[in-house]
């Protein structure tokens, strides 16, 4: 179990920094210190203060046996600042729309095609989606004093996010019995406002980690979800990951030769003490790094850098990593996706003619086919056997390759034959 997915059943306003204008204004997705702080808050009020015997469970769950990531989301991501993209909405003759320098691309200043100018990305989220961007409510109210009284003149306004929004990200455990007691916990409450605000569902989910990408068998790209604290060998302030810590992580010696960097401040208040966390500077989301690596990079040292990401204070959602960029399709990236499912279509059409030739065997197919889509290890095995004793040839093939595909291609497909 590697993610966490918590469902809104109230508005719920994520608090952002105060502004001068009086609006408080509401993030669109849950840092892992929130995640972390609303788990911790449901553990303390179902076994009260952590002391005694159930202080040590408590520190194992919210003071590093446990990584908590920002939550997001579906459709979103941390931009990479490594990308480059139209400084004006693209038009739909444009060959390439955006860059990612960090897999090697060289963006020009100027679109060649619509000559709109490019420019790096900035931090925070992006969705190649826009019109799935949440519908924020605000609501304008009369300051309180602290006599109970409305304060003359001062208005206030707040934003909050409807019931009803989801978020994923990453949850990992060093014990998995650990996650177990944190499903336990049940509803919890995340943001301001907490006595009618907030309240939320959680579920723990089966899915790999975002880890590094890997451009060649020494060289990885490290791109960060959530901000990172990394210090240098006296303990200031670093732009980077040290030496040391990618080496022991790698199993070999290893070092950042790019970055794409940006610094913030990051900070908190810690519930719990009631005070607050100190303020120190960080790299922001959405960095990358180049890491070069003098030996080959095995799938063991991949997984095992997925799961710890990189920096201090990991359990309390910084160093999160994410996977590579959400990159909007250019004429030429659209091309070849569509010749890609015209290729699809094509492996896979003797399955379209199913329900017609064989009709009573297509209901418990589509069944199985959606399921090994859905990634159901049963509904796999059976979909195999279903494939070697079809009496037709050229449908066991077409079933044989269909359970070849990628996990994306055959969700893609499974949707067009469950319409049938």
């Amino acid at each position: 179990m590697t993610t966490l997915t918590l469902i809104l059943r109230q508005p719920a306003q994520l608090g952002d920094r105060a502004r001068d204008d009086f609006v408080l204004t509401t993030m669109d997705y849950l840092p892992g210190a929130v995640a972390r702080g609303a788990l911790a808050g449901a553990w303390i009020a179902a076994n009260g203060e952590p002391t005694g015997a159930g202080r040590a469970e408590f520190l194992r769950l919210f003071e590093g046996g446990v990584r908590y990531g920002a939550l997001l989301r579906p459709g979103t991501e941390a931009d990479s600042l490594a990308v480059v993209r139209h400084k004006y909405k693209p038009d739909d003759g444009c060959e390439v729309v955006d860059y990612d320098r960090a897999a090697g691309d060289a963006p020009p200043t100027r679109c060649p095609d619509c000559g709109s100018p490019l420019e790096p990305a900035r931090p925070g989220l992006f969705t190649d989606n826009p019109a799935e961007t949440p519908k924020t409510r605000r609501r304008t109210s009369v300051a309180i004093g602290e006599s109970g009284v409305a304060r003359r003149g001062q208005l206030f306004t707040r934003e909050t996010l409807p019931a009803g929004e989801s978020f994923t990200g990453t949850l990992i455990a060093d014990d998995p019995d650990d996650l177990t007691l944190l499903q336990k916990l049940g509803q919890v409450r995340v943001g301001g406002r907490r006595t009618t605000h907030g309240l939320a569902d959680i579920a723990i989910g089966d899915q790999p980690p975002p880890g590094p990408q890997q451009l060649d068998a020494t060289t990885l790209v490290l791109r960060l979800r959530t901000p990172g604290v990394f210090t240098d060998d006296l303990g200031r302030p670093s732009p980077q990951p040290g030496d040391a810590e990618l080496t022991r992580v790698l199993g070999a010696a290893a070092r950042v030769t790019r970055r794409w960097t940006r610094w913030q401040e990051v900070s908190g208040w810690h519930v719990a003490s009631g005070l607050p966390k100190p303020a120190e500077l960080a790299v922001a989301a959405g960095s990358a790094f180049i890491v070069e690596s003098e030996r080959e990079v095995d799938a063991l040292a991949l997984e095992r850098l997925s799961r710890r990401g990189v920096g201090l204070r990991r359990h309390e959602g910084f160093g999160d990593l994410a996977p590579p960029p959400l990159l909007r399709d250019g004429r030429a990236a659209k091309q070849e996706k569509l010749r890609h499912v015209n290729r699809l279509r094509d492996d896979a059409a003797p399955l379209f003619g199913v329900p017609v030739r064989f009709p009573a065997r297509w209901p418990a197919l589509r069944t199985l086919i959606t399921g090994h889509a859905g990634g159901q290890p049963d509904a796999t095995s059976r979909l195999r056997q279903a494939a070697a004793q079809f009496p037709d040839p050229g449908i066991a093939q077409a079933l044989r390759a269909f359970l070849s595909l990628p996990a994306a291609d055959a969700q893609a497909l499974a949707e067009e034959l469950g319409q049938l």
